[in-house]
């Protein structure tokens, strides 16, 4: 399974992915991690709008699962330009299979979402916990990052250190568009709603 299989085997892990093409595989990864990424985004969506936690939770549920196939293959497409670029190798379909492996460590982040989720809605938390929570974000996220890398350096055939740079070129193009999309809503969005 490759839910337990990407801590300790990655590579295999991707190749597994890479195999069996299975979308009833990818939509129960994407489905996962809609679950387990809806407290945070939620969070944010209570402190911006006012909203009830139960309503922004379940707003979240709602949006996360069209958000994230919409962002797959648009997010597949960048790292397949950046990965051909770089002298890859690789199809469309191959880059495809491959993102969901990358948000495999990222679904076991659920009991640290949903636990802050809880002590973070009118609860008083010690200074220790939400640092804790942070420290165990950013290593799920680093070896995510990792993973995609490999992943990217196995189906364009080059290195892992040539796929983390079209991750982080990637990263910097999706980064650079949501800053000014940010902007722009700060111009024209945010004044109306005052």
């Amino acid at each position: 399974m490759p839910f337990l299989s990407i801590w300790k085997q990655p590579t295999k892990t991707i190749h597994y992915l890479l195999e069996k093409r299975s979308l009833k595989l990818t939509l129960l990864i994407w489905l996962l991690l809609a679950i387990s990424d809806a407290p945070n985004t939620a969070l944010n969506y209570q402190e911006m709008f006012g909203m009830d936690p139960g309503k922004a939770l379940l707003l979240m549920y709602i949006i996360s699962i069209p958000f994230i196939l919409i962002a797959w293959p648009i997010s597949t497409g960048l790292f397949y330009l950046f990965g051909r670029m770089l002298g890859g190798s690789a199809r469309y379909k191959d880059v495809l299979w491959i993102i969901p492996a990358a948000s495999i460590p990222l679904i076991w982040l659920a009991p640290v979402n949903y636990f802050m989720y809880v002590f973070m809605n009118g609860q008083q938390v010690s200074f220790i916990v939400p640092w804790l929570a942070i420290l165990i974000t950013a290593g799920a996220w680093v070896y995510s990052i990792i993973v995609v890398s490999k992943g990217i350096g196995i189906v364009h055939r080059f290195s892992a250190l040539r796929g983390f740079g079209v991750t982080v070129i990637a990263a910097g193009v999706i980064f650079t568009f949501l800053m000014i999309l940010s902007f722009l809503a700060a111009i024209f969005i945010l004044p109306t709603m005052q």
